[in-house]
Order: C-alpha cells, then sequence, then structure tokens
C-alpha cells in the first residue's frame, strides 16, 4: 500500500462544514438532521458533494495501487454484482462464491462454469481455473481470502488470465485490510482488472460500505461505473461515503501499521496453544473444533455466555477477526475465555 499524502480536507469534514451552514432544511432527508446532522442529500447550488467525493475516490486508489476507484454503499454485494455484469460473458467461478457473484449472472443472463471443492476452504488455483475455462470464457472470479483467511495465488492467476485474455475479478470483500501492516498479505487489487473489498468487514468504516477498485482504462472503467450506479441507490448515504474515506485514511497511517504489529504476538502466542488453521491473515483467527474434540456450536454458546461473539460457525470451526481497532488486551481477554468455555464444555 502507498501511504498517500491525503491532504485535501476530509470528506467527514466537508460534511461537517455543510451542515453548520444548513441552518433551514428544506430538502431530504425527512429528519432533517436531527438523526444525524451530517446526513445530507446534493444541494442545489452544487456546494455538495460536488467534486468532493471524486477527490476521495482517488485518494484511495492511490493508496490502493489501482487506476480507479469508488465508493459504494451497497457492500461488496453491489461491487461483484456489478462487475459480474460489466464482463458481460460466460465464467469461471469459485463453487463457494458468495451469492452475490451468482446474482449477477442471474442478472446477465451469462453461463457460468464453477470450479473448486463445494465447501471447501481454500481459494481457487491456477490450475482448477484451466481445467474449467472452455471456448467460451472470457473472465475468472475468483474469492481470495476465502472466509477461512486463505489466499488465492494472484501473481499466478493474473498472469494466467493475461495469457488467456480473461477478464480477472476477484471478490475480495475480507481482505480490505491487506497491505496496511508488515505481517499481512499484500491486496489483490493491483494484480487483477477489478477488485471488491468491504471496508466494513476490516477496516474502520460503518456496515453497507465498501469498495470497487478496478485497473480498467478510462472508458472501461466508466462502463463499469454506469453499471455500478445501475446496481446501487441513487440516494447514496454520505455518511456511509465519509465512513469510507476515513477509514482508508485511518489505515494508511503509521499508527494502524503500529496497530497491526503490536497484536501479531499476542495472536501468534494464541494460536499455539490451540488449534487455529494456519491460514494466511493472521488476524483471521479460525478455531478448528473438530481437532480441539468439542461441537463448535457448544463452544460457541459457551463464548456467548462470556460475551465473546464471534463471526461465523459452522459444522467445524469458529471464525474469528480482529481488525487494528482490537488491542493486544483484546487478545488476552479472547484467551481467557477460550479457555474457561472449553474447560466447561468438556
Amino acid at each position: 500500500m502507498k501511504k498517500s499524502d491525503i491532504t485535501q480536507q476530509s470528506l467527514y469534514a466537508a460534511l461537517e462544514s455543510v451542515a453548520e451552514r444548513d441552518k433551514l432544511r428544506l430538502h431530504t432527508p425527512g429528519h432533517k438532521g436531527r438523526l444525524c446532522e451530517v446526513d445530507l442529500t446534493e444541494l442545489t447550488d452544487d456546494s455538495f458533494p460536488s467534486d468532493r467525493v471524486s477527490a476521495a475516490e482517488k485518494n484511495t486508489a492511490c493508496v490502493y495501487g489501482v487506476k480507479h476507484a469508488r465508493f459504494l454503499c451497497g457492500g461488496s454485494s453491489q461491487g461483484v454484482k456489478a462487475s459480474v455484469f460489466y464482463a458481460d460473458c460466460d465464467a469461471v467461478v469459485d463453487v463457494n462464491s458468495h451469492r452475490s457473484v451468482f446474482d449477477g449472472f442471474l442478472l446477465s443472463g451469462k453461463r457460468h462454469v464453477t470450479a473448486g471443492e463445494r465447501g471447501g476452504i481454500y481459494p481457487l488455483t491456477v490450475k482448477q481455473i484451466a481445467d474449467a475455462v472452455a471456448p467460451r470464457t472470457k473472465a475468472v472470479v475468483v474469492t481470495t481470502p476465502t472466509y477461512y483467511g486463505y489466499c488465492a495465488d494472484a501473481d499466478g492467476i493474473a498472469d494466467y488470465c493475461k495469457k488467456r485474455g480473461l477478464l480477472f475479478i476477484a471478490d475480495s470483500a475480507h481482505g480490505a485490510h491487506f497491505g496496511f501492516g508488515d505481517r499481512l498479505p499484500e491486496s489483490v487489487a493491483p494484480h487483477c482488472d477489478i477488485c471488491n473489498v468491504s471496508t466494513h468487514k476490516t477496516l474502520s468504516a460503518l456496515t453497507q460500505s465498501a469498495l470497487l477498485l478496478d485497473n480498467l482504462d478510462d472508458a472501461d472503467g466508466k462502463r463499469l461505473y454506469d453499471v455500478t450506479d445501475v446496481m446501487g441507490t441513487t440516494s447514496p448515504s454520505y455518511p456511509l461515503y465519509a465512513s469510507i474515506d476515513y477509514a482508508v485514511r485511518k489505515a494508511a497511517t503509521a499508527e494502524t501499521r503500529a496497530a497491526y504489529d503490536a497484536l501479531y504476538a499476542p495472536t501468534e502466542q494464541l494460536k499455539s496453544e490451540f488449534p487455529f488453521l494456519d491460514n494466511d491473515d493472521f488476524t483471521r483467527l479460525v478455531l478448528d473444533c473438530e481437532k480441539l474434540g468439542v461441537r463448535a456450536n457448544k463452544l460457541n454458546g459457551a463464548l456467548v455466555r462470556r460475551k465473546v461473539y464471534s463471526e461465523k460457525v459452522d459444522e467445524k470451526r469458529i471464525v474469528f477477526i480482529l481488525t487494528a481497532e482490537n488491542t493486544p488486551a483484546d487478545v488476552v481477554a479472547f484467551r481467557t475465555a477460550l479457555a474457561t468455555s472449553i474447560s466447561e464444555i468438556r
């Protein structure tokens, strides 16, 4: 990631400035600022949002090392559907893809072939993609990282797609934080044609906020964003947009890098004591309950009784997510709750 020199006023600061002068609100939203003062709409004097959102998007593109970035308030689902619809072609997709991938094909009317192991925890490999590619195939949709913290060979897939003339689309919803810490994987965004990341999942942004990143030329980038507009709302939430700008600015700081560094040692100590998966993202803690010899849902229930809440539970595993907003003390507290919960149910 680039430590971008983000010098212009933040999007949130711009919202505050407009809210302060907007004394008599005879426009939407209906709460007139009483629910949230900075929840604003486009103003008829063109003073907001004007070019403030596009400037923030350009900064974000610079930070992620891509050509274009688009703020989304419909989650990565909006971006994924737009990406598939934009591709407008038959494609190879991971059998374990998020439903938004399949929704995109439903909307576009194009065909897809699935590859990979159903229910698996690993991303598609170059070989699996190559085995599934047919003469009509023009795109590949890869989920990386997976929900379980495993990353695809982005360089290898990018090289393969380039040689075959395939569009490389990445659903990297759970990889928005990649590249912002020395112990974290690099972002896949610079390696693919189109990449979706959820800033609300692993960065400090509000729920539903996401980014659509691409390395297309300007004309194709505009076509992609035209489709994105169709998939989204005509009344975007500027507080959500401001939270994306805030999250990216914060992620690109030395403080965030230091926060991840501080989490690494206690997290590795935790992993040495319990059977967590040896995945690629140290902040994605996936507890192997089968190896532990306990039922995942039963252990999760014991943790909930101690007010510890996980991200996901399946038949064999429990997924927990750390971000730069967590502290080493959180890891220690989690370790204590986990040890006590295991002892309780055994």
